[in-house]
Formats: structure tokens, C-alpha cells, sequence
């Protein structure tokens, strides 16, 4: 991809998406993208960083006046102690994926919630008064909740494998905002049940993500939910997985994972640069992340 924003000058700047490992990586194609019909002189590119090193890369930003990152996995909660300052939610659901320089100071966010939730009323999810289904109790689970009650939805269930780890998000989210969560077992049974009164479903965990090598076992669930119901899948790739092609049959509305990191780089663009993408810039972003995920099954 040629980059016509680049001018390779003393005001370029590096703006590093860095985790561990890094070989699933594929956000940088959408920032990129971004950089070029914005005309903003960046460049993303990955790079992997152990936790254990995380420290010499804090450093070696300020020394290469890199003044904006993301993170990924597993540095998302392991940034948080060489950050100045970190909004509430992030800080204690331990999820960082942006960082800025402001005067001198770094400011970290997290934009998984607010992605989400764009991506969602972007299909015609009606929030307020809603019930919202989650499988999965992950780090992003948490910042996911916190957004949907801050839009008023009227119920949230969370299932998961382990219950320990529902009942613990379920407990942060009481303790620290006295915001109830419903937790449950992820059992086919539970899952039934709680997606009969689901409007909307929103899968977190990393279930059917190209190279996690595990996908669901059961998606009878898929089948009881009402016809109005839009089902979510985080993950990017594949664009369509086991799951949302199970919905998709069932005649459920479906977003794909994509959508939510593209609402995602709304929330951060206009974190880092004042400015949110439109509709047709993101489609531009989306159509190169989809040309470079087909040209990695070739």
C-alpha cells in the first residue's frame, strides 16, 4: 500500500500498535488507511513487545517523540502502571488500548465499550429500556457493560465458562458504580434461557477468532432468541464467523467484529485528533482490511 499522506520528513511521526504476539495483528491496515484520507503524517505498524520489555518501549516513545500507540493483548492492563492518567473504567476493568501525549503527560483510554456500542446503533439497536445478553467475561466484557448502562439499557445477563468470572465483573460493576449485572454459567440451558429475552447479544470472548484453533460448541441458543434480536461478535477475523453465519440463518440481524473496531477508531481518532471518520472513509478503511484478511488465506 502506497501511502500518499507520508511526506518522511523531521514531522513524521510513528504511531507503534504494540502486544505479544503480534502475528494476528491486522488494525493497522484501518489506521493507515485513515493516515491517507486524512492527510495525517502517521504510520501504524505493529510491533511486539513481552510484557517484560513494556517498560523500555515507555521509554523509548518519549525518546522518539512517538506521542500516540494502541495496544493489544496482553499489555492492555500491563501499560496502566507507567500511564499519568487513565479514565475510571479502563483503570479498573485493566483494559488500556490507546495512549496520547498531552503537555508532557500520557493519558490512557479504553475504546472497546464505546466501539461496541457504536457499532450497535449503527445496525438500529434501540439501548434504552433494552436487554442485553454477553458471553464471554474478558477484559472488554467489563468496559462493554459499563457503556450499555450508560446508554440505560434495562437488563444485563453475562455468562461465561467459568461463573467465578462472570460474578467477579458482575461484582466490580456493584462496588464501583452500583450497577447490577445478572451472572450465569455459560451452560447450553443457561444460554437458552437467557437469549429467549435477549435484544440484543453481543459475543466477547475469543470463540471462533482466526488462530485461537476453538470455536463454540453450542449455538442452539442462536435459535430462541426473537427475530428482532442483532447479534455482535468481537472478533475481526474472519469477517463472518462459525457464529454470526449461524445467526445470519436464523434471520437475526448480525455485526460483524469489523464494524466495532472501525466505531472503535471513531472513538479514537477523535481521542487523538479531534476529528471522527465518516461513514464512507470507514467503508474506504473496511474494504482494505477485507482485500488484506482474503489476501492472507491466498
Amino acid at each position: 500500500m502506497a501511502y500518499s499522506n507520508l511526506i518522511c520528513n523531521y514531522k513524521t511521526r510513528l504511531m507503534p500498535i504494540i502486544g505479544y504476539p503480534m502475528d494476528h495483528s491486522n488494525a493497522a491496515q484501518v489506521y493507515n488507511k485513515l493516515f491517507e484520507i486524512y492527510n495525517i503524517n502517521k504510520i501504524m505498524f505493529p510491533i511486539e513487545i513481552k510484557p517484560e520489555n513494556l517498560g523500555d518501549f515507555v521509554a523509548a516513545a518519549k525518546t522518539l517523540h512517538i506521542d500516540a500507540y494502541t495496544l493489544t493483548m496482553p499489555l492492555k492492563s500491563e501499560i496502566i502502571p507507567y500511564l499519568d492518567e487513565v479514565d475510571p473504567c479502563s483503570r479498573v476493568f485493566k483494559s488500556v488500548n490507546i495512549v496520547k501525549t498531552v503537555d508532557g503527560k500520557t493519558v490512557g483510554a479504553g475504546m472497546d465499550g464505546k466501539g461496541c456500542i457504536g457499532a450497535l446503533i449503527n445496525a438500529g439497536a434501540k439501548l434504552e429500556g433494552c436487554t442485553a445478553v454477553l458471553l464471554g467475561a474478558g477484559s472488554i466484557s467489563g468496559a462493554i457493560i459499563y457503556e450499555l448502562i450508560q446508554h440505560k439499557v434495562g437488563k444485563v445477563m453475562l455468562l461465561n465458562r467459568t461463573l467465578a468470572h462472570a460474578q467477579e465483573v458482575a461484582k466490580i460493576m456493584e462496588d464501583n458504580w452500583g450497577l447490577h449485572v445478572d451472572a450465569y454459567e455459560s451452560t447450553p440451558e443457561n444460554l437458552d434461557a437467557c437469549c429467549s429475552q435477549a435484544d440484543v447479544f453481543i459475543q466477547c470472548s475469543p470463540l471462533g477468532m482466526y488462530g485461537f484453533h476453538k470455536d463454540h460448541e453450542y449455538l442452539g441458543f442462536l435459535e430462541k432468541m426473537p427475530r428482532s434480536c442483532i447479534v455482535l461478535d468481537c472478533p475481526v477475523n474472519p469477517e463472518y464467523t462459525t457464529l454470526l453465519l449461524k445467526a445470519k440463518e436464523c434471520g437475526l440481524t448480525i455485526v460483524p467484529g469489523m464494524y466495532m473496531m472501525l466505531s472503535q477508531m471513531t472513538e479514537i481518532y477523535d481521542f487523538c485528533f479531534g476529528l471522527r471518520p465518516g461513514d464512507a472513509e470507514k467503508e474506504e478503511a473496511r474494504k482494505v482490511l477485507v482485500a488484506y484478511l482474503d489476501s492472507l488465506k491466498k
